[in-house]
Formats: structure tokens, sequence, C-alpha cells
């Protein structure tokens, strides 16, 4: 019996169903039940009953299980512990980002990271919030950046000690048009006056309170432009709109970004409440590199990327 058997019985009991367990596992089915078969031949007794459509635990599994899920969350912190003890540069940082923010954002963490631990490689992931903060959660990245109030929407049931959560700066959100739009010689807008007809809309939230406000998404959209702004790219969105007579919300980093490789955008500043976003990073409890998290908020809090500026306020536990 090893550590591994453990995690592949509390992935079956977990899924009842060994090819989802296998593939939360990384492993393939065969090699997973073919594993679990051997350790009941060495325990002497069955820990899953297999059935023809899913598969049952065991009276002798169930008491197995709560002592399986006791050595991984003991082997878990005592890697957490030797985590704290190594040289800080020796093993990669993983930083989850949302795809909104990664583009832009990639350059000036890999500066920070050059200036603060120059021997430390970084690992950049994109991908959604919720699916970033599942990441975090099995502890595949150390840390992923997401707006407080997708922090907030996904751990809305209450279980916000699952995650901690750092405020790194605030954002504001602006309405991009090309050059030339009628509305580019305005410099704000409010969000009832954005053009329903004309707004494209993406169905992942950016964290921004006004983006209640704005006109919903319209289907007749997809049908006009052949654009569908939940399979399309960001910058693909915003090269279309540099273009044509559409606009679109563009979050503040971005827009820096834009501007300075001359996109042909125009943008207007929200005049409404919830124009900003608390974008911060959230980790597990208890996480061991505590000293790279102080160092990242430092850095922020003096050079935050431009297009946001920095904010100290900490949510939740006092990690630093």
């Amino acid at each position: 019996m090893n550590l591994r058997d453990l995690v592949y019985v509390v992935a079956v009991a977990k899924h009842q169903n060994f090819s989802r367990a296998a593939k939360e596992c990384n492993v393939s089915q065969p090699a997973l039940s073919s594993q679990i078969k051997k350790l009941e031949n060495e325990l002497g007794a069955d820990l899953f009953e297999r059935r023809a459509n899913d598969v049952c635990v065991t009276e002798f599994g169930a008491r197995v299980m709560v002592s399986a899920q006791t050595i991984i969350e003991q082997s878990a912190i005592i890697k957490d512990i030797a985590l704290e003890y190594r040289e800080i540069e020796a093993l990669p940082f993983k930083i989850g980002m949302t795809p909104t923010l990664a583009p832009y954002i990639t350059k000036y963490f890999r500066e920070m990271f050059a200036n603060l631990f120059p021997k430390m490689r970084i690992v950049l992931i994109e991908d959604k919030p919720v699916e970033l903060s599942q990441m975090v959660e099995a502890k595949k990245i150390d840390i992923a950046l997401i707006a407080r109030k997708s922090y907030d929407m996904i751990y809305s049931d209450g279980n916000q000690l699952a995650m901690d959560f750092t405020s790194l700066w605030q954002e504001p959100l602006l309405l991009g048009v090309r050059k030339g739009h009628p509305l580019s010689r305005q410099t704000s807008i409010k969000a009832k006056d954005v053009p329903a007809e004309k707004l494209i809309r993406f169905n992942i939230p950016f964290g921004y309170d006004l983006e209640k406000d704005l006109p919903d998404a319209r289907p007749e959209m997809l049908e006009r432009t052949g654009y569908d702004a939940s399979a399309t790219r960001f910058e693909t969105v915003c090269r279309y709109v540099s273009e044509s007579d559409d606009c679109t919300i563009i979050n503040a980093i971005a827009a820096e970004q834009f501007r300075h490789h001359n996109w042909g955008l125009t943008y207007l500043e929200f005049e409404d409440k919830g124009n900003l976003r608390d974008l911060g990073m959230i980790f597990v409890p208890g996480y061991p590199r505590h000293k790279i998290l102080k160092a990242v908020v430092d850095y922020i809090n003096n050079a935050p990327p431009k297009g946001a500026f920095s904010t100290l306020t900490l949510h939740n536990k006092q990690v630093l």
C-alpha cells in the first residue's frame, strides 16, 4: 500500500466512477482499476462494489476512506512544511490568470519576478475564474488572479474559508470604440447610454458591478457580425471593434496595451458606480510560500501595472 493507492481510492469514492477518477488522477482507467484491485487483494476485502453503471463504496471501504483522507491530508501538510524550509527559488511558481488579463500582464509579472526572485522559474496558466480556483484548491497552481466579485460568486455558498483572497490593485472598466466613431468625441459615458444594438458582450464576466447595468448580449449580434463572443478570443473581438461601428467593454490594463500598439481604439470612461474591479490573488489558507506573496504585494503596491492603481486592502485572513 502506498499514498498513490489511497489517492486513487478517494477519487473513485468521490466520483463513483473509475473513468472520471482516472481523469482526475491523470492516469489511464485500466491502470487505476488494476492498482485498486491489487490493493483490495492485499487487504483481503473489497473497497468497492462494481455495478453496471456506477461504483458503490462497501462498508469496509467507507471505514478505510476515513483513514485514507486523513493520511492524504497529513501528507499534504508535510509537503507544505518542507516547502517553508526549501530554498525559496528552488521550485517554479505557478500563476493562473484569466483570458482578459493574461496577455496584457505576462510581461509585468516576468519583470517582477526577474527583480524579486531572478533564479525562480514562473509558469503562467490561462483559464476561466472557476477553473482557476479549482486548480488552486487542488494545489496544481500556487495562486490565481481573479476579481473580488468573481471570488464572491464562486464561494457564494459561504465556503470562503476554503480560499484566501488578497487585493492587489483596482482597475477601471472602459468602453472601446474605433477612432472616428460617433461616440469617440466623448470622454465618458453612462451604462444606460451604451447602444444595445452595437454592444458585443462576453459570456464570462470581467468582475465589475457595472456589468449588470449594461445592455444584455443580443442574439442578432452573432448573425450580423459573425462573432460569437462565447467562443471568440477577447483580442479578436477588440480587433473587429477597431474596424467597425460596434463597441465592447475593455479592462484598463488591456486598453493600455492596445494604446501602446496603436490598435485604433478610443476609450470612454464609465461615469457609473461599479466601474472599478478589485483584482486580487487567491490561495489556499496556510499557504507555505508566504514570503513570495508578501514580495508580490509589496512590488505591486510600489509599481502597479499601467492602467491600474494599487491597494493593500486585505480580505479574509491577514496573511502577510
